[in-house]
């Protein structure tokens, strides 16, 4: 596929975070599982400098009341800086004006991913000392999907709600209170999203200390037991530091966590240690695929 034929792919659907794919896949979990690792940030990527200039000016650019920048589009946008540097590395001692341009395209490329209102680069720049001109922003969109190798639709924990609060609350399900659980979760995520320790743990094991800490908020009894249960039988490497890790980011409590929730489960492939230099740990994930598809599919009951 040529460069025009790859862009127009590339924007061709409105991108849904919480479906990153383009049409139904036969296991749903399976397919997001075995998707998060390469569309997960490293950690060394996430601690550097030219990541912590480009958040600092997404953050700028979403809290400007004035500019109205959808918060998904802001995340989304993070998200897209993550992977690029988790792939490339930006010269910014001697080009420091290199995050900038390259969190601009960022937000140009998730805006137009999620087809909402085009972003004025002009507006969004208003109070720089120069203004990139749409044909150098052009230039980096390209770099940055080159980078991505086109595949623009990320996994992010967002990807993992909808299965995590369809299989791990029984009947009845309490649609109110579900929905006001999962928007604390999504709440949640993206004001954890720009803290660098949160690069240590896998999109499905964030996606879950969310949701347990939105339960443990919104519904206390009425359902952290169950789901506490339910996250329980798919084990989560890691999940209670991610927690804790989530808890210190966003300013609240701990993660609804019981003491006898097993902090590991989802596979020993899908926790990335700060200390390893190794990006996603490639080897450990095909070795714990297996184990975390049979531990993540169906509901509770038929877990074992």
């Amino acid at each position: 596929m040529d460069m025009a034929g790859e862009e127009e792919y590339a924007y061709e659907y409105e991108f849904d975070l919480e479906n990153p794919f383009t049409s139904p896949a036969d296991e749903p979990i399976a397919s997001l599982l075995d998707a998060e690792g390469p569309h997960s940030p490293s950690v060394s990527a996430a601690a550097s400098s030219a990541r912590r200039q480009a958040a600092g000016f997404i953050s700028k650019v979403r809290y400007d009341g004035e500019l109205a920048v959808h918060p998904r589009v802001a995340y989304l946008a993070l998200n897209y800086v993550d992977r690029y540097l988790s792939k490339r590395q930006l010269p910014c001692e001697h080009k420091p004006w290199a995050p900038r341009l390259l969190a601009v395209s960022c937000l140009s490329i998730a805006a137009k991913m999620q087809r909402v209102d085009a972003i004025s680069i002009a507006d969004i720049q208003r109070d720089e000392e120069f203004m990139f001109d749409a044909v150098s922003i052009r230039r980096m969109e390209r770099l940055v999907l080159g980078a991505l190798e086109w595949r623009a639709r990320s996994v992010t924990p967002l990807a993992f709600l909808g299965f995590f609060l369809s299989e791990c609350f029984p009947p009845p399900r309490h649609p109110p209170l579900l929905a006001a659980v999962k928007a604390r979760a999504v709440d949640l995520l993206l004001r954890a999203q720009p803290e660098v320790k949160m690069a240590e743990f896998s999109p499905s094991v964030v996606a879950a200390s969310a949701l347990l800490a939105a339960a443990g908020e919104v519904a206390g009894a009425q359902l952290l037991p169950a789901f506490q249960a339910g996250v329980a039988a798919c084990p989560f490497e890691k999940l209670r530091e991610c927690g804790e890790a989530m808890a210190a980011a966003c300013g609240v409590g701990p993660a609804a966590m019981s003491a006898d929730t097993p902090s590991t489960v989802l596979g020993h492939g899908h926790y990335r240690s700060a200390s390893s230099e190794s990006d996603r740990t490639v080897g450990s994930v095909a070795n714990g695929a297996d184990a975390k598809k049979r531990c993540c599919m169906g509901p509770p009951s038929q877990w074992g």
